[in-house]
């Protein structure tokens, strides 16, 4: 797997979606750190990350719905009259986006669990990009909603597995996503100190 170009900006959230990349090799990274950063409320804000993140890059078909294991199915079809019920989407979403944040804490070490990319190449929900060395999301419609997201990171980390063992960081007390050790380690935050349970890794960030 090759390591990311010298040339791509991965920030520290909450800047993420106004510094990541400028090219388009990383937008599967940026669509997911969009949605963990900035959760969409609505079905509307939920429709409209589905278009620009997902259907436009044409990863996937525009999807009439979405759902978590624990839920019914929440329609984002704007032809249906009836408006959703938000608190519904809302509590969806956040659930989604926990089961995402968490599969990445697992990731880190000393678990290093990557259970979720092997579900994900043998679910067919990422694919190899023409690159052999490069790979791009590829979720269905009928996905949970948190395998939609997962699909993303799973395909920039198989793309870039060499970037995210050195640099990703997900706090162990708020599972806030960053990607710079030297501030706070593998498994701190800046409002959080890295646990001692996990080496630290006190490295610059990487060239931008």
């Amino acid at each position: 797997m090759r390591q990311a170009d010298s040339h791509t900006s991965i920030p520290t959230l909450p800047s993420a979606p106004s510094l990541i990349a400028r090219g388009n090799d990383r937008r599967a990274l940026l669509a997911a750190l969009t949605f963990v950063d900035r959760p969409p409320r609505s079905a509307a804000a939920l429709a409209a990350w589905f278009e620009k993140h997902l259907v436009a890059p044409g990863w996937m078909p525009r999807p009439g719905h979405v759902t978590e294991g624990f839920s019914e199915q929440v329609t984002l079809c704007p032809a249906v009259s009836a408006d959703p019920d938000e608190s519904e989407l809302q509590g969806l979403v956040d659930a989604a986006r926990f089961r995402v944040l968490a599969s990445l804490r697992a990731f880190m070490p000393p678990a290093a669990d990557d259970r979720f990319l092997a579900a994900a190449v043998s679910g067919g929900r990422v694919r190899p990009a023409g690159d052999a060395a490069l790979w791009e999301p590829s979720p269905r419609e009928e996905d949970l909603l948190s395998d939609i997201v997962l699909s993303l990171f799973a395909a920039d980390i198989l793309s870039y597995r060499e970037f995210h063992d050195a640099y990703l960081c997900v706090c162990k007390t708020c599972l806030r996503i960053d990607f710079d050790p030297s501030t706070s380690g593998r498994t701190g935050c800046p409002e959080h100190q890295p646990t001692a349970t996990v080496s630290v890794m006190r490295r610059s960030r990487p060239p931008i």
